[in-house]
């Protein structure tokens, strides 16, 4: 008896069923005190914080800028040449030939998937004498029938702009500027008015001479092709500064939004502190480590922050889910055992994510290494804010604007039973006087007599009480259908 046939063995069907186990990284019952300890990481995150802003006013006075700005931001030439396989020198003797040049702060890279070219970097930016551009300018007057009728140089910019009243020979045209001293390649412009030809001429005048340079150290052949050349003056790397700085301000601001719209006005204000909390320690971590800041930093800051608020996000939500359950529990209390739920998401998302950002980080160079190096310390840093910075802000919101009230509802103001259309409105009161909807009575009048029926039934059954409601007894509050914002 209890035995059963499977196959050649007999198996006890009485015997219980083993449970099946997981691999945890994070245990079920963890309860970490997040919200007991929020004062020591709180006061670690404003150390980081003012250590940031000592490091940018100490660059200032040390290098001239807070930070190591890239050609985006602080003007300068990107220069790709194709080097002759047989006399290309080592890439580090590239590097030290440019700074034997003068030009400081200088960057060269190989290019990946090329056979031979490298990207160079260099803060110069491209400089024509009024005279020589006057020249430029009478040498393609006259191309063929085509005739000029507009001839631009923005200051500082890698490229000329043309306009003729006819197609010009486009070849003609870069023979012509080229021997009047403006060195580059002619292109077709972007036509915006009927009538207009529009051409574009690409100067390569820093490459021209970061070639020279380079054939005069190493040998005559040694760059066979300026491949492609780029110049940001002055004035646009001020105007891509104050654009990247908007970019941020923007997108903190519309999450904030969204946030407020999408949860509660109490928990916004700690999604934007941790934001800002990200953005600024790894804006002090390119200021610690002198590492080049770019446009390409600047989209590592804003996938920081998208990546921050999705985490804080989730945090969040489980926050108010638990929160909502349970009401009669302080808030603080249910808050750090919503942060725990979350822990082991939290940190399997993130560590999947930092092991891939990681392996770009060892592999990659340049641009792609800065990159990285972004994402590593927002996310490391986007993680911790979730926990440590976000929640203690929505806790002390709650408790300084709304003396730790309860939650949303809605609620009428006219009288008793009495609820014209677009009277209510939603209100943050204590849980004990929100109104139950099926009966208009405050729900904690309802759980009082709820309570007190059950322990009358129990004191009549002479049993002991069961769970651990508040009067001594499982309290089961009514189903309360809740109106929600529109």
């Amino acid at each position: 008896p209890g035995l059963r046939v499977h196959g050649d063995h007999q198996v006890d069907s009485a015997a219980p069923a083993q449970k099946q186990r997981f691999f945890e990284v994070i245990a079920a019952n963890t309860n970490y005190p997040f919200v007991a300890k929020r004062w020591t990481f709180i006061w670690g995150s404003i150390l980081l914080l003012v250590l940031s802003a000592g490091l940018l006013v100490f660059n200032q006075f040390k290098y001239g800028a807070p930070l190591n700005w890239g050609i985006d931001f602080a003007g300068g030439s990107s220069v790709r040449l194709q080097l002759d396989q047989a006399k290309a020198p080592p890439i580090d003797d590239i590097r030290a030939a440019l700074e034997e040049f003068g030009y400081e702060g200088s960057q060269a890279v190989t290019v990946p998937d090329t056979d031979g070219e490298v990207l160079i970097r260099v803060k110069e930016s491209i400089s024509i004498d009024p005279t020589t551009l006057a020249a430029c300018e009478a040498a393609v007057t006259t191309v063929g029938a085509a005739h000029l009728i507009g001839f631009q140089h923005p200051e500082g910019a890698s490229k000329l702009f043309l306009k003729y009243d006819a197609e010009p020979v486009r070849k003609d045209v870069e023979e012509r500027i080229n021997a009047a001293g403006c060195v580059g390649t002619v292109d077709k412009g972007f036509e915006v008015r009927a009538g207009e030809y529009p051409v574009e001429v690409s100067l390569i005048g820093v490459g021209s001479k970061i070639t020279e340079q380079l054939e005069a150290k190493f040998g005559e052949g040694t760059v066979t092709a300026v491949v492609h050349a780029e110049t940001v003056g002055a004035k646009v790397g001020s105007q891509l500064k104050t654009d990247g700085a908007k970019s941020l301000l923007y997108a903190m601001g519309f999450i904030f939004l969204y946030v407020m719209i999408r949860f509660d006005l109490r928990f916004a204000p700690g999604g934007i502190v941790a934001l800002a909390h990200d953005a600024f320690i790894t804006i002090g971590a390119f200021a610690l480590t002198w590492k080049e800041f770019s446009l390409t930093t600047i989209a590592a800051i804003l996938t920081i922050v998208g990546y921050s608020i999705n985490d804080t996000i989730v945090v969040f939500d489980r926050v108010r889910e638990r929160v909502a359950m349970f009401r009669d529990q302080p808030i603080e209390e249910t808050t750090n055992r919503a942060l725990n739920d979350t822990l082991s998401r939290t940190i399997l998302t993130s560590g999947t994510t930092l092991l891939s950002v990681i392996a770009t980080y060892v592999m990659g160079s340049g641009s792609i290494e800065d990159f990285s190096f972004a994402l590593i310390v927002g996310i490391s840093v986007g993680t911790y804010s979730s926990l440590f910075i976000a929640a203690p802000v929505f806790l002390w919101v709650n408790k300084r604007f709304y003396a730790g009230q309860g939650h949303l509802h809605w609620r009428h103001d006219g009288p008793e039973g009495d609820r014209p259309a677009g009277a209510e409105r939603p209100v943050l009161a204590a849980g004990e006087d929100e109104i139950d909807e099926e009966s208009g009575r405050p729900v904690g009048e309802l759980r009082r007599e709820q309570a007190a029926a059950e322990q009358a039934e129990q004191d009549r059954a002479g049993g002991e009480p069961e769970g651990d409601g508040p009067e001594g007894g499982a309290v089961r509050t009514t189903r309360r259908r809740r109106r929600r914002p529109q």
